[in-house]
């Protein structure tokens, strides 16, 4: 977590279920509730922005990478001429 100034507040309510939970998982890995709930929220949103970004591809669009993978065409002159530029860079 971030070291920066902490200026800005987050209000929850819940059910006292759900603040017991929480409360003692925090126990368990030695931070109060509120470290606890700011790393969870945190690591979630992570991973929500992180998925965002990734490339999703058709079933047909999948097929279509792989089988280039596996069986590349061959280069045509623009490539073969941007490698001889990028070679004479070297």
């Amino acid at each position: 977590m971030s070291t920066s100034a902490k200026d800005s507040r987050i209000a929850l309510r819940t059910s006292n279920e759900t603040k017991t939970r929480l409360k003692e998982a925090a126990r368990k890995t030695d931070q109060d509730l509120s470290s606890f709930i700011l790393d969870a929220a945190n690591s979630r949103a992570r991973q929500v922005l992180m998925e965002e970004q990734i490339m999703r591809l058709s079933d047909r669009d999948f097929k279509l990478v792989e089988e280039m993978i596996a069986n590349p065409p061959e280069p045509n002159e623009a490539l073969r001429e941007l490698v001889r530029k990028h070679a004479q860079n070297d």
